[in-house]
């Protein structure tokens, strides 16, 4: 066994992550994401040219979901093996770009930012647009403490589905792994929608990803909590109303993170929103709290850095494990 089949693997994840931190999402580089979403709208469009029947557009969703997240796992874990038979160190470059392009920090605290800014400035136009490039709600008619409570939200849940999940699955399979995580995740915010369109064909997504962040999810939660907890907050008075908060929403995932936030910083989320026109009541969670305003932000994108860097680090003592496992096993094998 070596030494460098468990530290690679961490200081490529750990390098990964601080990359991110600095530099924000690679826009101008070869992106995963924007590949497989092309790949995605391809493939769909050829299928729906065959299956236009309930069962036919289900199963084309199966097979969207086996052949463009399956792919991309397979396409990942051969890159990097044929990267390491030429090379480590480009096996290991790699590794580090793939873990800082699906790593969502930056970027999202930059949205918020922005967001902020605008809010600060009395520039609600700017504002409205800023929170319509992070939120599918209307956005036109949004006073500011809408802004502020769309913001929130959609802050705390990419906390699970853009920085806890992906670091988790990294930890337990590496790039490959992550890749296949970031492919369903995709699939689902382009095919599952409760619409006449893709009501049959994204539901082999829009469940895969379900079951995929059952666990960052509640995860991300206890992260959430244990940082309240290092606030003087009692775990009690955090962990009853998360219980009761959790079961609110219709996804079995969403409320998570966001009622663990809301709960940390004492503020009540939920409420009126509208979805084409169409008026749709969000659950309240942490109902006692307050209002959230544009004075929230700032607490809330430090909780959410913080909430980063501690999942950073639950990830990287996972990933030792697991690659101290596999070293004992299978000697020559190095999962990045």
């Amino acid at each position: 066994m070596e030494n460098t089949q468990i530290w690679l693997p961490l200081l490529a994840l750990g390098a990964g992550f601080g990359i991110d931190l600095l530099l924000g999402d690679p826009r101008h580089f070869p992106h995963p994401v924007r590949g497989i979403g092309k790949a995605a709208a391809l493939l769909e469009k050829l299928l729906r040219l065959v299956f236009i029947s309930p069962a036919g557009e289900r199963f084309a969703g199966i097979t969207i979901v086996l052949c463009i997240a399956g792919g991309s796992f397979f396409i990942t874990y051969f890159s990097l093996y044929y990267a390491g038979l030429f090379h480590r160190a480009l096996a290991f470059l790699l590794a580090v770009y793939l873990y800082y392009a699906l790593i969502a920090v930056k970027d999202m605290v930059k949205h918020l930012q922005e967001i902020k800014s605008s809010l600060e400035r009395g520039d609600l136009s700017q504002a409205r647009r800023g929170v319509g490039t992070i939120v599918s709600r209307d956005t036109d008619n949004l006073t500011p403490e809408d802004i502020s409570r769309a913001s929130l939200e959609s802050l705390f849940e990419n906390t699970a589905d853009g920085v806890v999940a992906p670091l988790f699955y990294a930890a337990l399979g590496g790039p490959p792994l992550l890749v296949f995580y970031k492919a369903v995740s995709t699939l689902d915010s382009m095919l599952g929608y409760k619409t006449a369109r893709y009501f049959y064909l994204g539901w082999a997504a829009a469940r895969l990803d379900d079951l995929l962040n059952f666990i960052p999810a509640r995860l991300t939660a206890l992260l959430y909590l244990a940082l309240g907890r290092l606030k003087g907050l009692r775990w009690r008075e955090m962990w009853l109303p998360l219980l009761r908060d959790s079961k609110k929403h219709d996804s079995p995932n969403s409320a998570w993170p966001e009622a663990a936030a809301a709960i940390v910083l004492g503020l009540r989320l939920g409420g009126l929103d509208y979805h084409q026109g169409k008026a749709v009541q969000r659950p309240l969670l942490n109902e006692t709290g307050r209002p959230p305003g544009k004075g929230d932000l700032q607490p809330a994108i430090k909780l959410f850095y913080q909430a980063s860097c501690l999942s950073l680090a639950v990830s990287i003592v996972l990933a030792f494990f697991v690659r101290l496992c596999l070293a004992l096993i299978f000697p020559e094998v190095i999962l990045y």
